[in-house]
């Protein structure tokens, strides 16, 4: 007789196969409960295990009275298991913003080839807005704006996702230190100096300004660290 936990994995497989060969994609609706038993040969009870598996990882989303569809909602999921790497194995903020430099860096080599006209006005609106914004919580959200469109701009799915998950572990963890950096750099004039050159890299397609201003603006986050 087959152990639950190997009938339940059996679901899992199913789903991950159908989606490795393109035979699912984002929106598909799996067969009911009652068909994937009798089709895999496994329980109900065990379909169930494997289908709430599934859903609680980003793969599926389930709907009262419709059935399971599949989702590819995978940010929330990957953001806990950031999360919980980031605290079993303290990591440090300079390991944090590492990674985010490294995100930043590629999306820059993508974004100037890739952004839309309606990126780049998006990204010009919030650079005024950051000059013009008058406390901390605006400047965080103009800011944040700018990072975000870069990396959707770069039309890099992996990028986006990583980069999702890792401001909602920053703005969780850190979340003062990056109001007292921002606030930092604006008493230093860095902060649209920094910000402008990024959107003006992308807006103009020049690589070397976007990359410019993001050298900027991480090198200062690194001094402001270790002061």
């Amino acid at each position: 007789m087959v152990s639950t936990e190997k009938s339940y994995e059996k679901v899992i497989e199913y789903v991950r196969n159908h989606i490795l060969k393109k035979e699912f994609k984002i929106g598909d609706k799996l067969l009911s409960e009652r068909e994937l038993a009798v089709q895999l040969g496994i329980s109900r009870n065990s379909v169930r295990e494997g289908l709430r598996i599934l859903e609680r990882m980003g793969v599926l989303c389930s709907q009262q009275g419709a059935g399971n569809y599949i989702a590819g909602r995978f940010e929330s999921t990957l953001t806990e298991v950031l999360s919980m790497m980031y605290t079993l194995r303290d990591m440090e903020m300079e390991q944090v913003t590492q990674f985010r430099h490294g995100l930043e860096y590629g999306a820059m080599n993508l974004a100037v080839f890739h952004a839309t006209e309606e990126e780049k006005e998006r990204m010009k609106y919030h650079l005024q807005a950051l000059e013009e914004a008058e406390s901390e919580e605006v400047r965080i959200r103009h800011d944040k704006a700018i990072h975000y469109l870069l990396i959707e701009a770069s039309r890099n799915k992996y990028m986006l996702v990583n980069f999702i998950a890792l401001t909602q572990i920053m703005d969780f963890y850190i979340p003062t230190m990056r109001g007292k950096i921002l606030n930092s750099m604006k008493t230093e004039d860095f902060l649209y100096e920094a910000h402008e050159l990024i959107v003006e890299g992308v807006v103009e397609g020049n690589l070397e300004k976007g990359m410019r201003g993001l050298a900027l603006h991480f090198k200062y986050i690194n001094d402001y660290r270790n002061s």
